[in-house]
């Protein structure tokens, strides 16, 4: 396909970027090509042009760019332009960071490069499997590059030149065994990475680090030393040996571990004697000691995750019982297991076993882990599989050597250790991991598998840390993924509704159909596989190869005839959501959703959708005949069926996939539950149709299911009380008949934090609002120089006041950051603490989660109270619960979350700064004074709008 080379450190290559007035390629243009021609590491020669759009520069772009209008005005035409550049790269190979945008651009010109073209996206991707970000800015930020220029054509081709040599460096030192196992698969699937593959495998000048050695005896086709994996995998960890008869935890000394003079002081650098942290801990203990319920609500700056892990350890030391401890957010869970955790064994070792009633349990230090859900972790069979594929996809071969490359080292399989990156790597990701498992993990022993790993560490460990998705899958799972407990402790305990209603209900797309469909069609359907498998068979009955062809047969026959039905069935029910009118529905140019209520059932529209009972009667059939063929696959063990184990196993997760989707979709249609809440939704980019359901309450699902099946239960978070109360999320949880305690947090809020509340701040739905709260924003990051963040209720306010602020912003020298403008929430913040000289404008997620500790954040704006979006249908379902559902309900969620926005600003004792209520309810209104009685006791000062920035000048100094 291209010409052969043999050394691509001796070849001359060009790293070339294009700069455009925008994403799109068939209606935006080019602006700017650059590119650096290279050969031994060197620079030869540079090329830069700016190019003449014939249309004006987006001011954002010049913003992003430094490129004016006056620049490209005067340049050539694209024609001339793209000439001269054709001129300066030849025949040569060429490299840019994401090839396919600039690519997508010459072609939307005519301009077709015969050259090779190496990706640094895709090399990153495969050598580095877990890099943060796979963007150039992340590339040269993770590899200590600097680009001179960045968002100009020539300094970003010289970034690009300068990665690709930092990654050809680790290119040459892979493996010989890697590299012709990546080789093969770029083959096959056709990626031009393999142009670059095999001019390394060609090249004398492979490292000696290169070649086999001893230890990699073992390695298959594959690339993969499996007996080696398996070394990893394996654990010395004793099982342990739980007590008949509990140990107490002796509180007093919880106490004096957690003082200046305890085994934590020596443990942690910094450590600080907090009397919040010790009560609460002393708390945990009595409860755990008691098999009693606590609910603990615990202030910023209390060291909470010290406060309950310390006594649950002890206890689970002494007892030889586990501890789970669940929470809501990635973020938490990595404190807990990277430095809490360690923190605990460091402190722990040296303790006496008698003073805290520990047993020998097969080791002195305390052990924990964390446990996912299975669609976190890879299965070695399902890898293999998509492996031996003659025809894999570039997504698929580029997520293979990902894998490769990462499973040399991998210790637990865990998707999190790396980078999927694009969103495309998703599906292929599913194909790979354990989700379908029927079971956790590989029965037989020989097997080695990631998901039987994770699960055997947990088993063998004192305290696991899982989330709450995990958490609750594990009820619906009747107890079988997670390895039994004594003890539970929530943590971030607010968001357990949302997580049970998340749990407990579903929703169903027709690409959810679409996707199981297709994994049962064509050449590469589960049927085919399965009949190609049978031709690998020694002395197989012909009865059992013909019930699998006929199975294989009638499901590739039925497939066509059950998708019109399914086409029909979504296409009415999408007639009936976008045909809503009046209060249910939302006719509207962005997404339509209807709760679908019995007087939406009795409507006549409703009565047309007959399509689901074809589309019933045809699933049904399906799932006889994916019976059939499970059936036909059975006992074929010493058959010798190629990669017989994965395909059994991928049958029997195809039929339990068709049971699921029809059962659900009966339910939606016909047979719905009068304790769950169901509604259409249309989304507003791709008018896509959901069939959702949620339960209506899960309080008792929670108490009787989960709650009273565990002996002891912790209940904590910054923020569970509303007014002083927890009636709210005891009641929204079922989690009654608990003890309560309030630790307020050690931080001096009144010296700390100023709560500005503008008295002449118009009403929301006034006309003069949006203004009011552009000019507060201007305002305080003038007079905090940037440092603030605003956080909004939608996405639509946020735009609205985006496009009021940019320009006076940027007159002030004060970047504004937005949330959903391309960037992720993660690297927004990465941004802004790199330039605290901004503005960030953020929702839903911003509200909490977000620390910004230190001088990074000096002005936190709360547009608007966080209340529900009335139309909702969950919240529109339980509101219709309680007698005053404004008061009973939508305001102490309100609250919760208003107190959630307001912990983002004080996060150490060092912090200061201020907070400002846009929202002129909180002064006006009855129910405004709990809003205010239920945050911090910061210093309130009631001012005019006009007066907003004087007062963060005052409090700041």
């Amino acid at each position: 396909m291209f010409p052969q080379h043999t050394a691509p450190d001796n070849d001359v290559w060009i790293a070339f970027d294009l700069e455009t007035t925008g994403l799109d390629d068939a209606k935006d243009a080019v602006i700017e090509i650059g590119a650096v021609k290279f050969q031994n590491g060197k620079t030869l020669d540079t090329f830069q042009t700016f190019v003449n759009p014939r249309r004006r520069i987006p001011q954002f772009i010049s913003k992003l760019t430094g490129i004016e209008q006056r620049d490209v005005d005067t340049a050539p035409p694209f024609e001339r332009a793209a000439a001269d550049f054709l001129a300066f790269i030849g025949g040569a190979p060429l490299i840019a960071q994401n090839a396919d945008f600039d690519l997508g651009f010459l072609r939307a010109n005519d301009v077709e490069l015969p050259n090779p073209v190496i990706d640094t996206y895709d090399l990153a991707y495969a050598l580095r499997p877990d890099m943060p970000g796979y963007s150039l800015e992340d590339m040269t930020r993770y590899l200590g590059i600097e680009n001179a220029a960045p968002h100009r054509s020539l300094g970003d081709a010289c970034a690009t030149m300068d990665i690709f040599l930092a990654l050809l460096d680790e290119a040459y030192a892979l493996d010989a065994f890697t590299l012709a196992a990546l080789q093969q698969l770029a083959q096959r699937s056709g990626w031009q990475l393999g142009y670059l593959l095999d001019g390394i495998a060609a090249n004398p000048r492979r490292r000696l680090a290169a070649a086999p050695t001893p230890s990699q005896g073992a390695v298959g086709v594959n690339g993969l030393d499996i007996r080696q994996i398996g070394d990893r995998l394996r654990s010395d960890a004793a099982p342990l040996r739980a007590r008949e008869r509990i140990s107490k935890i002796d509180a007093d000394l919880v106490g004096a571990l957690l003082s200046n003079n305890g085994a934590l002081s020596d443990a942690l650098e910094g450590f600080e004697e907090r009397g919040e942290q010790v009560q609460m801990a002393k708390a945990v203990a009595n409860a755990i000691n008691d098999g009693k319920r606590i609910i603990i609500e615990a202030g910023t700056g209390v060291g909470k995750s010290l406060a309950y892990l310390l006594p649950a350890a002890l206890y689970a030391m002494a007892n030889g019982k586990r501890v789970v401890v669940s929470t809501n957010t990635i973020n938490l869970q990595e404190q807990l297991i990277n430095k809490d955790a360690h923190i605990l064994v460091k402190a722990l070792q040296g303790l006496d076993k008698a003073a805290a009633g520990r047993q020998d349990d097969g080791g002195d230090s305390l052990r924990f882990t964390q446990l996912k859900g299975r669609g976190n972790y890879l299965c070695l069979r399902r890898w293999n599989r998509m492996r031996a594929d003659a025809d894999p996809s570039v997504d698929e071969a580029r997520l293979l050597a990902k894998t490769m490359v990462w499973l040399q080292s991998t210790s637990s399989g865990d998707r999190a250790e790396i980078n999927l990156g694009r969103r495309s790597a998703a599906a292929p990701w599913e194909r790979l991991s354990a989700e379908s498992r029927a079971s956790w993990g590989c029965m037989g022993q020989e097997s080695v598998c990631f998901l039987r790993a994770a699960r055997e560490r947990a088993a063998a460990s004192h305290l696991i840390i899982v989330n709450h998705a995990l958490l609750l899958a594990d009820i619906a799972a009747e107890g079988s993924i997670i390895p039994e407990y004594d003890a539970l402790i929530i943590d971030e305990a607010h968001h357990i509704e949302d997580a049970a209603t998340n749990r407990l209900g579903f929703d169903l797309t027709r690409a959810r159909f679409d996707e199981h469909l297709q994994s049962l069609s064509g050449e590469g359907g589960l049927p085919n596989q399965a009949l190609t498998a049978l031709r690998t068979a020694a002395n197989l009955a012909q009865s059992r190869r013909d019930a699998l062809q006929s199975a294989a047969d009638e499901i590739g026959a039925l497939l066509p005839r059950l998708r019109p039905f399914l086409t029909n069935l979504f296409t009415r029910l999408q007639g009936v959501a976008e045909g809503a009118q009046g209060g249910n529905g939302r006719n509207a140019a962005f997404a339509q959703t209807l709760r679908v209520t019995a007087a939406v059932r009795s409507r006549p529209d409703w009565s047309d959708v007959e399509d689901w009972e074809n589309a019933d009667l045809a699933l049904g059939e399906l799932d006889r005949l994916l019976m059939r063929l499970e059936s036909a696959l059975g006992d074929l063990d010493d058959a010798g069926l190629l990669n017989y184990d994965a395909l059994r196993d991928e049958v029997e997760g195809a039929r339990e996939t068709g049971e699921y989707l029809r059962g659900r979709l009966k339910e939606f249609a016909v047979s719905p539950d009068e304790g769950t809440i169901y509604w259409l939704s249309v989304s507003a980019r791709r008018r896509e149709l959901s069939l959702n359901a949620a339960p209506l309450n899960v309080a008792d699902e929670l108490n009787e299911r989960l709650f009273s099946q565990k002996r002891s239960v912790v209940m904590t978070s910054a923020t569970l009380t509303a007014d002083d109360s927890f009636g709210h999320i005891v009641e929204r949880t079922g989690f009654a008949d608990a003890a309560e305690l309030q630790v307020g947090s050690p931080f001096d809020y009144p010296k700390a934090a100023a709560l500005c509340l503008p008295t002449d701040m118009p009403s929301p739905n006034s006309r003069d609002y949006n203004k009011a709260v552009e000019r507060a924003i201007i305002d305080a990051a003038k007079a905090a120089g940037g440092r603030t963040m605003a956080l909004f209720t939608s996405y639509a306010a946020l735009r609205r006041a985006a496009a009021g602020i940019g320009d006076e912003l940027q007159a002030q020298g004060i970047s504004l950051l937005t949330q959903g403008a391309g960037s992720s929430p993660d690297r927004l913040v990465r941004r802004f603490m790199d330039n605290p000289k901004a503005v960030l404008l953020g929702t839903a997620s911003f509200w909490e989660g977000v620390d910004l500790a230190g001088d990074a954040l000096s002005v936190l704006i709360v547009a608007r109270l966080p209340f529900s979006v009335p139309t909702d249908p969950v919240f529109e379902a339980r509101s219709e619960l309680y007698d005053n559902s404004f008061m009973q309900y939508a305001v102490p969620q309100a609250i919760l979350r208003l107190r959630q926005g307001f912990g983002r600003l004080i996060r150490t004792s060092e912090d200061r700064g201020v907070v400002a209520i846009l929202d002129s309810r909180v002064l006006s209104t009855r129910y405004g004074g709990a809003f205010l009685r239920s945050l911090p006791p910061a210093s309130q000062q009631k001012c005019r709008l006009g007066e907003l920035g004087g007062v963060i000048r005052r409090h700041l100094g």
